[in-house]
Formats: structure tokens, C-alpha cells, sequence
């Protein structure tokens, strides 16, 4: 996977269905392209889990890595879950993000990557045509055990970390973050605390509560997530957002969120910062997002191997 396949993720999408994945069109952008959702898993699957990316357009690891993802699904499909998958939420941003970058893809151009709209926060309203299509898409399930909304930070942090709904499960969560930690480079700081200020609670390093509003809360005036619709309807067991950044600083570790922002704009605007960095190589990412989705879909195969067990 390269950066430059962002140019051709329909391409992508239409040769996974080509290796047996069911691709289905489940709506059209305000600019009139396909939105699709992909299922990789057999029928008889017991458990569901859901990924969406894509519903910030300019985080473009999210769709990358859904791609990704589904390319090892269909080589590798389980027998007990079920995989569904809308590889890129807001495809009208995304292509308008992809058709600015130059065949060779440097970070500067990753940087300066401005095509932006907030679908995750809107995502409960019908403000755009690509939530209502998705929301229409994941009501027709009976469950969903895992949930996954693919994003992306700042494009320079002082280390990597991802949000955890505060409805999930507290074993899933050890379990996933254990495993996490063990699969990523030691050179890749899991985060003690959120530098954002959004979650005030972490579980463990790199992982985040994020509270969820309360149903009754969800209407025009307060819209919610796309975390907080499927918590709601389906009370799944682990509901995870990862905040992948481009490039690793650990001298902004105790920094502010300002002192940070600012660092992005030097980054941005000249290339260069105050302070010492390392870019992420996109392999490196495409890993450790990964092996964070394998790690929950090992609980959740655990749990169908202690349901049949009690069953016997």
C-alpha cells in the first residue's frame, strides 16, 4: 500500500469484490459518487464488527488502512466474524484530498492537505447524504460486537494514542491494550494522557475513555457520533477511535495543545520545527492500526468460544 492509492481507492475496492468480498452501493455523495459498504466473512457468522473511515476527509491513513485491512480479510476470511466495512465515508473529500498529491507523495504534501468537513460530529443528523446512507447502512444488523471509526491527529505528536467508548468492555480494553503495546515500536511513545484535553480519564498508556452522550442528548441542536449512534442502538463490547499521527515528537510530550498546534504550523508552512522529529513510515502505521483491529476481534473470537462452551 502506498500513499498514491488514495487515487484510486474505487479501483481498490472493485478488486477486493473481485476476490470474493460482497460490495454493495449503499448510497451517493452530495457530488454523486458511490459509497460503498463491504462485507468479508461467512454468512453464518455469529459476531459482527463494523469499521467506518473516512468521515474526516483529510485523515487519509483511515481509508488506507480499511483497504488494507479488507485485502487480508479476503485472503484470510474468519469463519465466526463478520466483517463490514465502509472503506470511505466521504468520498467527495477524500478524492478532492487525493487529487492534490503529487505522484510522489512527500510529508509536506500529507501536511498541507486542506479539504475538511466534520461528518463524525454531524453523523447522527441529516446534514450530509453520507451519514444518512451509512446510518441506513448499519441499522439494517442485528448486532455489532466491535466498532471502529477510522481517524488520524495532529500530523505531528509527541506520540500515538487511541479513544476507547466509555461503554466498553474493561477486560477488552486491558487485553487490547497489552497487546497493542507490545506490537508497537518502542521509538512510538504511547501517550500518558490526552494532549487534547478531551478524555479525562485513561485506562491505560495510549488509552483514552471517551464518554459518550446520553441517547436523549442526540437531536438537531446537539448532533452526536457515529461512536455514539451505534453505542446506543447496539451496546457493542469495544468502541475505539485511534489518533494516528504522521510524525513522532516526544520533546512536546509534556507540551500544551497551543505549543503543539504551533508546531504543526512551523511543520506545515516551512518543513521545519524547533524540535527534533521522526516521520511514520505508512507501512508502520498500516501495522500498528492493524494489529489494534486484530487485537479486538481476538476477544472477540474469545467470546464466541466461551459462548459455545457454556452452550455445551
Amino acid at each position: 500500500m502506498e500513499w498514491v492509492d488514495l487515487k484510486q481507492l474505487d479501483t481498490l475496492i472493485r478488486q477486493i469484490e473481485d476476490l470474493g468480498a460482497c460490495v454493495e452501493e449503499i448510497g451517493i455523495s452530495g457530488e454523486g459518487r458511490s459509497i460503498y459498504g463491504v462485507t468479508v466473512g461467512a454468512q453464518q457468522a455469529t459476531r459482527t464488527v463494523v469499521i467506518v473511515a473516512g468521515l474526516h476527509g483529510a485523515e487519509v491513513i483511515a481509508p488506507l488502512t480499511a483497504i488494507s485491512i479488507l485485502q487480508t480479510l479476503v485472503s484470510q476470511p474468519s469463519k465466526t466474524v463478520r466483517f463490514c466495512v465502509v472503506p470511505v465515508a466521504d468520498p467527495d473529500v477524500v478524492a478532492r484530498n487525493a487529487n492534490e498529491l503529487p505522484a510522489n507523495v512527500t510529508l509536506q504534501a500529507l501536511l498541507n492537505l486542506n479539504h475538511q468537513r466534520d461528518l463524525e460530529g454531524y453523523f447522527t443528523t441529516d446534514t450530509y447524504p453520507e451519514c444518512v446512507a451509512i446510518r441506513q447502512w448499519l441499522a439494517q444488523f442485528n448486532r455489532i460486537d466491535a466498532y471502529f471509526s477510522l481517524h488520524s491527529a495532529h500530523g505531528i505528536s509527541p506520540g500515538l494514542f487511541f479513544y476507547v467508548g466509555s461503554t466498553s468492555n474493561p477486560d477488552w480494553v486491558n487485553q487490547v491494550a497489552s497487546q497493542v503495546a507490545k506490537t508497537t515500536p518502542d521509538w512510538i511513545l504511547l501517550l500518558p494522557h490526552d494532549p487534547t484535553g478531551l478524555a479525562k480519564h485513561a485506562w491505560h498508556s495510549g488509552f483514552f475513555e471517551l464518554e459518550l452522550p446520553q441517547r436523549e442528548n442526540l437531536n438537531v441542536a446537539n448532533p452526536g457520533s457515529s461512536l455514539a449512534f451505534v453505542a446506543h442502538r447496539f451496546q457493542p463490547q469495544y468502541i475505539g477511535v485511534p489518533e494516528m499521527p504522521l510524525v513522532i515528537c516526544p520533546a512536546l510530550v509534556k507540551a500544551t495543545l497551543p505549543e503543539i498546534e504551533q508546531c504543526n504550523r512551523e511543520l506545515k508552512q516551512t518543513g521545519r520545527t524547533r524540535y527534533a522529529f521522526k516521520e511514520i513510515p505508512l507501512d508502520t502505521q498500516l501495522r500498528i492500526m492493524e494489529n489494534w483491529v486484530w487485537s479486538v476481534t481476538e476477544q472477540v473470537e474469545a467470546m464466541i468460544e466461551h459462548d459455545s462452551g457454556a452452550e455445551v
